[in-house]
């Protein structure tokens, strides 16, 4: 357990008074007590344990006096002058013998009396003597409790006081991001203060909650739950994260491609909260009136027709005008000669503020492909995985490609005993299964490979970069999956 560190504060007041402290027992707590506090303090040991007792005395030496003998005996406290320390702290392996302690301690009228209490069942007895506690299972109890609800959030109880503190980072998706900090608070619950790159900030009417804040949060225990909804734990956010509407653009092809990739864009629209869709309809007579006469009159549909030019940059100016969540466009015509220019979904991608789906006709989405290097990219891409997956009744496989020495230029398999760690860390926070896959040689062609037994591909991206010294490998893989992928950029 963390103990405080009084060589700054008390240290110095004892320095000048010479205050005493009898410590009732001398095991692990005790010891690592003494090596924290400092010089200028007058200690007396009490345990029945000579070698412990030894033990102690060698990291402090100004141990002034010392009992072999049992804390709890009347007699001994009595031979050990406990009425005339300043503070008493009964810190033995024992709830009886502590509590005897303190008890005795209380009646002698000492000041300051502190006790361990090891069994929860015992606290109320040691609440009644009025002095600090120190409950010594039912804080972590407590702590691994909230972790297992949510591992996001980490709750430290308070000591004293029926209160905890909530600490979470905020994501993008809280409804609370972008609105002043005050209106955080709630009946049972204060915004206590925001961790904002390193720095403690005290919030005030004019400070706004941004997307890289952590919170910290004071409030009572029973209110987990409305915290926890507060900032909508577990709730499936994709597409809402980035907006409400779907863009789906149809190729400029036949009536049946225009209609899978239209059954596509339903089958997204049904399956997520999407309220509203648009669709960029190639020719001045595409027949997307028949097509969408199925859709429920829930999705409200828009349909704007494409006339000669760029799909893409059809879907930059439409993008413009909308909250789109997401925008859903088909696979592009590749060429030898592409591989050296810019990429064009990635910048896509980056050019707008939401993921980009080039989709092919896989669905219903079964089986969804991660590929997975440990980087903050893939770390995202993974946790959208989840909440489509929960949305959509998936399974996730977690893909990690070795790429041998001769390309990557370092030791083969050196990380990727630290990355598959990683996922098998991130399942249990996402409380999500991930089937892990790991393959060597050149990460397009073994996901491409692995692109054939999945539904959707979703990879991260955080760099357009590409040319005939870069490429870009997210560009190849959206070019050459055979399932739909999903680019998610930042």
């Amino acid at each position: 357990m963390e103990l405080p560190d009084f060589r700054k504060t008390a240290g110095k007041a004892a320095e000048s008074s010479g205050m005493r402290i009898l410590m009732c027992g001398a095991g692990r707590l005790t010891r690592e007590l003494l090596k924290m506090l400092g010089s200028g303090w007058k200690v007396t040991i009490i345990d029945k344990t000579e070698k412990a007792v030894k033990t102690a005395c060698s990291i402090f030496p100004n141990v002034v006096e010392t009992f072999v003998e049992d804390a709890a005996s009347p007699v001994v406290l009595e031979r050990a002058g406990m009425a005339a320390h300043d503070y008493v702290l009964a810190l033995t392996s024992d709830d009886e013998s502590n509590l005897a302690v303190a008890r005795q301690a209380v009646d002698a009228g000492v000041k300051h009396v502190l006790s361990i209490v090891r069994d929860p069942e015992n606290l109320d007895r040691f609440q009644a003597l009025d002095i600090r506690l120190i409950p010594t299972e039912s804080l972590p109890a407590n702590s691994i409790l909230h972790y297992l609800q949510d591992p996001g959030i980490q709750v430290t109880p308070l000591v004293s006081g029926d209160a905890n503190l909530f600490e979470v980072d905020a994501a993008d998706h809280f409804r609370i991001v972008g609105r002043p900090a005050t209106a955080f608070n709630g009946k049972n619950y204060r915004l206590a203060g925001i961790i904002r790159g390193g720095e403690l900030v005290f919030p005030d009417d004019s400070l706004v909650i941004a997307s890289d804040d952590r919170l910290v949060v004071l409030g009572r225990p029973d209110v987990f739950k409305t915290f926890c909804a507060l900032i909508e734990c577990g709730n499936p956010h994709f597409p809402l994260a980035f907006g409400q509407e779907l863009l789906l653009a149809l190729p400029a092809g036949t009536y049946s491609d225009m209609s899978k990739l239209l059954n596509k864009g339903l089958y997204l629209a049904q399956n997520t909260r999407v309220n509203r869709a648009t669709v960029l309809c190639p020719g001045e007579e595409c027949g997307v009136d028949a097509l969408t006469k199925d859709w429920p009159p829930t999705i409200a549909l828009s349909v704007r027709r494409i006339e000669e030019g760029s799909v893409l940059d059809a879907v930059r100016e439409v993008y413009e005008k909308g909250k789109f969540g997401l925008v859903v466009v088909p696979p592009l015509e590749s060429s030898f000669l592409r591989q050296f220019g810019k990429p064009r979904l990635i910048g896509l991608a980056h050019d707008l503020a939401c993921p980009v789906l080039v989709a092919r006709f896989t669905i219903p989405y079964e089986r969804i492909l991660v590929p997975f290097n440990g980087t903050t990219r893939a770390e995202r891409a993974l946790s959208i995985a989840v909440d489509i997956a929960r949305q959509l009744e998936c399974s996730i496989t977690v893909a990690v490609v070795e790429e041998p020495e001769i390309i990557s230029g370092e030791e083969e398999g050196k990380d990727t005993e630290r990355i598959i760690s990683r996922v098998r860390e991130l399942s249990h926070i996402h409380k999500t299964p991930l089937e892990e896959v790991v393959r060597r040689g050149n990460p397009v062609k073994e996901l491409v490979k692995l692109s054939g037994t999945h539904d959707l591909l979703i990879v991260g991206s955080t760099s357009t970069d590409a040319g005939i010294f870069a490429t870009n490998v997210g560009e190849h893989v959206a070019e050459k999956a055979t399932c739909s992928v999903l680019i998610v950029a930042g």
